[in-house]
């Protein structure tokens, strides 16, 4: 094969497994759905059916959801496929795929336009086995659209120092992804701001009319979250009209960010376990003993942070612009604003995660160039890689969905299938259970919802709901009664079967109730 060749089949054969192995079993791997990723997808399905959320506001640019609010592009994202394919998880986890998928030849020619075709192909090859993006790519955690789109922004905004027209498309970007993750109304503005500024100071002049155009565009998109902040400030009242509202939350989460945090040694000591450990002990995020880039990437990642300092250090004594510079102001932006958050994890540090993966590709890069005649590191390199991403596949699609089953609640879909079958009149459900799954899977109409919730700690960050509709939560199992249906783990139905009553089983949680309650 010629070289040409070669390099238009390299990429597209990385491509082409990275979507593979993100698409295989799609839907069904990860078991069961988490919690927010289900009120994700009652929000979805509401809007699409009735034109307004769980609490009858007409399109928000925030949902109050749990009561101190919830993302909404992911649920806006995943209308047309539910459209398509119903409330189900396939059609709610389609915009995580595909924003996933977009990443791979995005993030290639990202840095193939600021280091090489060789750093680009590595940096797509680790982005294509990357558990933290595999894992990421599969579910619909709504805040897990950020990353995707950040790195949408940070791209356009690179192509956009070749052509001014590329500015827009990163103002675009960047704007979206506010509406991915509430933590981005802090990293966007920071980062724009400090590479803005760096970008004047070294020099790079944009052409001003893209650049108004671009301001225009982030600002426009901005705008709804400014006059939300102002609602919930008690500045402003409620916006809301027939095809578009900005609410009021039942209680904010005001003191999630803070400059305070910055000189928190647990702070510091939560970055650096994501940052180098690579965890952050939930499941769902990562996986023991493979981290987010494997845990052999560390060096690389060191290496190449090293490498990029060199760069930008060499940039600045002659004050010329470097892809380096821009880069690390980037990275210390994100840095700075994962310092801010007093509880941090993998995916409230997610504007930081492609840029570590720069320094990882940029890293190994630099080992292939330092080793040019000795062909066996490199090999030995990717052979390391390659054994990593084969036992992460074996245990991902084995062992680990059957362990995340129990997180995500695995069957509760199929027993509330059986519910509505039946048609029971009362149905009460474990406290292990949330309300929100049952909401998704059993696809409540809003006004029987919001005629029938009952909170037990209204208001508050975290609404507790006691019931709504013919569910109620919270099941005293020394004091049943035999006219209701019990939703329950499977742990608990034989004891009750041994007692007479009826049980049908799904995966982890099963249905129980007195038939003679029902005989007609």
């Amino acid at each position: 094969m010629s070289a040409g060749k070669m390099q238009f089949c390299l990429p597209l054969g990385l491509i082409a497994a990275g979507i593979l192995v993100r698409t295989i079993a799609f839907g069904s791997v990860p078991a069961g759905v988490n919690q927010d990723e289900a009120f994700a997808g009652y929000e979805a399905w509401s809007l699409l059916t009735e034109g307004v959320d769980s609490w009858g506001y007409p399109f928000p640019c925030y949902f109050i959801s749990w009561g101190s609010g919830m993302n909404v592009l992911e649920s806006y994202l995943a209308i047309p496929f539910m459209a398509l394919l119903g409330c189900t998880e396939t059609a709610l986890r389609l915009p995580q795929l595909l924003c996933a998928c977009a990443c791979l030849p995005v993030f290639y020619d990202l840095l193939r336009r600021m280091i090489s075709r060789r750093a680009a192909l590595i940096g797509l090859g680790l982005l294509a086995i990357s558990p933290w993006h595999i894992l990421l790519s599969r579910w619909g955690l709504e805040s897990n659209l950020a990353p995707a789109f950040l790195l949408f922004g940070f791209y356009f905004l690179v192509r956009g120092l070749e052509d001014g027209r590329f500015l827009l498309a990163s103002a675009a970007t960047y704007g979206l992804s506010l509406y991915a993750y509430a933590i981005n109304w802090v990293a966007v503005p920071l980062t724009l701001c400090v590479c803005g500024a760096y970008l004047l100071a070294s020099g790079r002049r944009l052409p001003v009319k893209y650049l108004l155009g671009a301001v225009g565009i982030l600002f426009l998109l901005a705008l709804p979250l400014m006059l939300f902040l102002l609602v919930n400030l008690n500045v402003i009242e409620e916006i809301v009209t027939p095809w578009f509202s900005i609410p009021r939350l039942a209680a904010m989460r005001g003191s999630e960010l803070s400059l305070r945090n910055l000189l928190s040694l647990r702070s510091w000591g939560n970055l650096g376990g994501v940052i180098f450990l690579q965890r952050d002990g939930l499941p769902w995020n990562a996986m023991d003993g493979f981290g987010m880039f494997y845990l052999i990437s560390l060096p690389f990642q060191l290496l190449g942070a090293v490498r990029l300092v060199a760069g930008g250090v060499n940039a600045l004594r002659v004050r010329v612009y470097s892809w380096e510079c821009l880069v690390l102001l980037a990275a210390g932006c994100s840095v700075l604003t994962c310092l801010m958050i007093g509880n941090l994890n993998m995916t409230k540090s997610n504007s930081l995660h492609f840029f570590t993966l720069i320094f990882i590709a940029a890293g190994v890069d630099g080992l292939v160039r330092l080793c040019r005649k000795a062909r066996v590191v490199p090999a030995v390199v990717a052979a390391a890689y390659a054994c990593s991403f084969l036992a992460f596949t074996g245990v991902y699609f084995t062992s680990y969905n059957e362990e995340i089953g129990g997180y995500f609640n695995q069957g509760i879909g199929e027993a509330v299938d059986f519910l509505r079958e039946r048609e029971f009149e009362r149905v009460c459900v474990d406290g292990s259970v949330y309300y929100s799954q049952i909401l998704f899977y059993d696809q409540t109409p809003h006004e029987v919802y919001a005629d029938t919730v009952r909170y037990a700690n209204y208001p508050s960050t975290f609404l507790e709901v006691e019931g709504f509709s013919r569910y109620t939560f919270g099941i005293d199992y020394a004091d049943l009664d035999e006219g209701s249906a019990y939703l329950i783990p499977v742990s608990r139905a034989t004891g009750l079967e041994d007692a007479g009553w009826q049980v049908e089983a799904f995966d982890r949680y099963a249905v129980a109730w007195k038939e003679k309650a029902y005989d007609k």
